[in-house]
């Protein structure tokens, strides 16, 4: 046997995942996930735990963190950042759907934005923007003096509005350990209650046209006309501003989840036809045409593909990135990675799970030059 043959296990048949598909085991962990969170949501509340809300109380207000921030002497030039503990590592991430659920009805389903994910965090008088790694993007300061704290999950598009997936803590709830379907009524119902839509103040200071708060809308998979509404419906926001990336999937059982689970799944709107097996027709031809030249109708293969190039793109990153920081000379150090054009036009539009640095390393800080509100 040469070097390069990889050697196969006589015990292979033995092994505990043999023959079975990323679909059944994802399925698998669902149900194992599902009973596991029924569980642990009586333990917690017999033991006390506390929640993120007893945690933001504990927690120094955002204004007296901008305030930190300003009382230091900084340049003209130098981004304001507030790095913060406990709003890092706590979005829910997706994974992809590798095959249509056998409870499609028990999913809800969200259209998703073109854009960068992250918590808005409302305290007092202003709303910051964390990324997944707890790092500020955006702060935006609000009409009125907030008595309760607000945490949304959200999608900053390039309108420079932020699209409201979920919620984390809403009118002094804490909706961590609330069912899905619970959390988007809650959503829904405070939203226009509360006015959330108009709580940012208008007035900018650096001329910028102002921030925006909106509420994505969600689609029962049990409910046939609101489905086919969804599905026939293109674009999916007027005119096409934001582009549309894909839909999410969230289990109506499933509570918010700080990292990847399999109780929300993803799909680019050119995968919906083959992956969820609907009747002809019923999705709008535009958005199946709207596909990579790549995308041959194998979502199995595509998506191994995808998650393949996205594996080698962060290796090549972290390895410029070390060179860069090797590199005395001064010189910009090049990169010799080469992309797919083909893939790059699908992977403009990168998964909400993916990494902020994939595409483009110095994304997050020019996404703060051009958002950061003085």
């Amino acid at each position: 046997m040469s070097d390069t043959e990889e050697h196969t296990s006589r015990f292979i048949d033995q092994y505990k995942n043999h023959g079975r598909t990323d679909a059944v085991l994802q399925e698998e962990r669902r149900r194992r996930l599902l009973e596991k969170q029924k569980r642990c949501r009586e333990l917690e509340l017999d033991a006390g735990r506390p929640g993120l809300l007893e945690e933001l109380t504990a927690e120094p207000s955002t204004d007296d963190a901008m305030e930190c921030q300003a009382s230091k002497p900084r340049s003209k030039n130098r981004i304001r950042i507030i790095t913060s503990k406990l709003f890092a590592n706590k979005v829910q991430l997706s994974e992809w759907m590798h095959e249509r659920p056998d409870d499609l009805d028990s999913w809800l389903v969200r259209p998703c934005p073109v854009g960068q994910r992250c918590l808005l965090v409302f305290r007092q008088r202003i709303a910051i923007a964390f990324n997944k790694r707890g790092r500020s993007i955006a702060s935006v300061r609000t009409k009125q003096n907030l008595r309760d704290a607000i945490v949304l999950d959200c999608i900053l598009a390039k309108d420079r509005t932020f699209y409201i997936l979920d919620a984390l803590v809403l009118a002094q709830v804490d909706l961590v350990n609330c069912e899905c379907q619970f959390r988007f009524a809650w959503i829904e119902s405070k939203y226009h209650e509360n006015g959330l839509a108009d709580l940012f103040d208008t007035k900018m200071a650096n001329g910028k046209e102002p921030f925006r708060l909106a509420l994505l809308p969600s689609y029962d998979l049990a409910d046939g006309a609101a489905m086919d509404a969804c599905w026939s419906h293109y674009p999916a926001f007027p005119d096409d501003k934001p582009r549309l990336d894909g839909y999410l999937f969230y289990h109506k059982q499933s509570q918010y989840v700080y990292g990847k689970t399999p109780l929300v799944v993803w799909l680019f709107a050119f995968m919906l036809q083959d992956v969820l097996k609907l009747p002809a027709g019923l999705i709008n031809g535009l958005h199946l045409a709207n596909k990579p030249a790549r995308y041959t109708g194998n979502y199995a293969e595509y998506i191994e593909e995808f998650d393949r190039m996205q594996a080698t793109r962060r290796r090549r990153n972290h390895t410029r990135k070390k060179a860069q920081q090797m590199d005395t000379t001064g010189e910009s150090v090049q990169s010799d990675m080469t992309t797919d054009a083909t893939l790059w036009e699908a992977m403009e539009a990168a998964p909400l799970d993916s990494e902020d640095e994939d595409l483009n390393p110095t994304r997050e800080e020019d996404a703060m030059r051009a958002l950061e509100m003085e």
